[in-house]
């Protein structure tokens, strides 16, 4: 078990707000430049006049937003810090349940259930939509994503050690930086 506090729910939350802007930040700059450099594929196709699959559009989600999240987090949280840059900022780490040092294969399995959430919301956006990109389960999507959300943050609320269900999966909690 770790020395060190738990981390308040609030802390977390905050957090995880801020983190979400400024790493929402860096997929715009990630897709920006990729479209600068013209080697947007959607772009392109629709460019030429030509239409692309919805399968395809997961794809480029997945390679722009999905993958380039589940790296950073993975690598940050199996980091020597054992935090994101804004868990620093905020004064918060990762650790493990049993107080050893998390690994990779933790901080990528929390990640990757960390996002789901994200990812859900990615199948509702390219396979409940018209062909032109618009949503037509909107209500579904936000009941769903939001609930999946809502249960990450109940989850932590109710645990003695304010572990979410991704933290849970990994044998993780979030404490104070006591360093």
């Amino acid at each position: 078990m770790t020395d060190a506090p738990y981390a308040t729910i609030r802390r977390r939350i905050l957090s995880y707000c801020v983190e979400v802007f400024v790493l929402f930040t860096g997929v715009l700059v990630l897709q920006g430049v990729i479209f600068l450099l013209g080697l947007n594929p959607l772009v392109n196709a629709l460019n030429r006049g030509e239409s692309f699959s919805k399968a395809v559009y997961h794809l480029w989600l997945s390679g722009t937003v999905d993958f380039p999240l589940l790296l950073y987090y993975s690598f940050t949280l199996a980091s020597p810090h054992q935090a994101t840059l804004v868990m620093r900022w905020f004064g918060l780490r990762l650790a493990r349940t049993d107080g050893a040092k998390v690994i990779f294969g933790q901080a990528f399995l929390r990640s990757l259930v960390m996002l789901i959430p994200f990812e859900v919301n990615h199948i509702f956006l390219v396979w409940f939509s018209t062909p032109e990109g618009i949503p037509t389960q909107l209500a579904a999507q936000y009941a769903v994503v939001f609930g999946l959300i809502g249960l990450y943050f109940l989850a932590a609320y109710r645990s003695p050690q304010r572990q979410s269900i991704h933290d849970r999966t990994a044998g993780t909690v979030i404490v104070q930086d006591t360093n």
